[in-house]
């Protein structure tokens, strides 16, 4: 009843449709931060092999898509399985699916896949299961820019306080090696690994270290990025960036295990949320949202979190697919 295909230039009017359904309910539907690109942007990263798409056919009209990278390192990340309608959005799903699995098979020897399941997509958890899929439960936390008595309370200078031997500074380029050394240490152990195998490697941790400052991963905020120093020895940070659309993300945070157990996150992390609400205030950046990721099942993080002032707001399946 269903077929599937590689996009191709014959498709592409008819295709727009499908597209631009699922644009309109990217924010609604999939919890997307941001606009998807525009339908010309994306049919435009496609023919430079930005993207790979999978349609979906029903007497030969794309009524659905899969579509997905491989262009980061080691990884196969899949953005978003879309279908018009909701009748047989099973079987349309697993359609779609499989030809995703039947044209990735040689490049998954050694790649990871990644799919961020948000919004609607977390429906298709139990049959991506039966595909050998494993989940992490994801959680996204808002920190409320706009809240004058909060933005006070944390500013008190008991919160700013550290040990002996400590001391914060904004990020400058002279730390990018011994950054990427932290994040490696920080992170190689971590459920990270699994959907981004950069963080098993100091290559990878420089490429995402490059990537996060030099603004490929949104526009990067030195000063609100706060490096933890221990004898002048870099031993954390948290890093800020801003995302697009007024959102500003923290999307790194990491200390090594023998600076943990002393809360210095606390101090760190507030340093870089006041610093980010004050170049909100001095109106050099204009946002709406401050927020950061996690994995739940870390009760520390999640703890930090709720004390600094973050609140959950959604939560998601991060669904991986190892190697081979």
């Amino acid at each position: 009843m269903y077929e599937t295909a590689i996009l191709e230039e014959k498709y592409f009017r008819v295709f727009q449709g499908a597209y631009n359904d699922f644009r309109l309910k990217a924010r609604t539907d999939y919890k997307f931060e941001i606009d998807p690109l525009t339908y010309e942007d994306f049919i435009d990263s496609y023919k430079k092999n930005l993207i790979n798409c999978i349609v979906l056919l029903e007497d030969s009209i794309p009524t659905g898509f899969l579509a997905y990278t491989t262009v980061p390192h080691d990884v196969i990340e899949l953005f978003v399985i879309h279908c018009l309608g909701i009748e047989d959005i099973a079987e349309k799903r697993i359609c779609l699916f499989d030809k995703f699995m039947e044209q990735t098979k040689g490049q998954r020897k050694h790649c990871v896949v990644s799919y961020a399941m948000l919004g609607i997509q977390e429906t298709f958890k139990k049959d991506l299961s039966s595909y050998g899929f494993n989940f992490i439960d994801t959680g996204v936390v808002v920190f409320d820019i706009k809240n004058k008595q909060l933005i006070k309370e944390i500013s008190q200078n008991s919160f700013l306080s550290l040990p002996i031997g400590y001391k914060l500074t904004p990020y400058r380029d002279i730390y990018f090696e011994e950054l990427a050394e932290v994040i490696y240490n920080s992170f190689k152990n971590s459920s990270d690994v699994n959907f981004d195998v950069r963080f098993s490697s100091i290559e990878g941790c420089r490429d995402i270290t490059h990537k996060i400052t030099t603004s490929i991963y949104g526009r990067f905020l030195p000063q609100a990025s706060k490096i933890l120093l221990y004898e002048n020895r870099l031993v954390g940070f948290s890093l800020a960036n801003v995302t697009g659309d007024g959102i500003a993300n923290l999307p790194l945070i990491g200390i090594l295990d023998e600076h943990r157990g002393q809360k210095l996150s606390i101090p760190m992390v507030k340093a870089s949320v006041l610093d980010v609400v004050k170049l909100h205030q001095g109106g050099i950046i204009e946002l709406n949202e401050l927020n950061a990721s996690l994995d739940l099942n870390l009760q520390s993080a999640v703890r930090m979190y709720e004390s600094v002032g973050f609140v959950q707001s959604y939560r998601y399946s991060q669904a991986y697919l190892p190697r081979g």
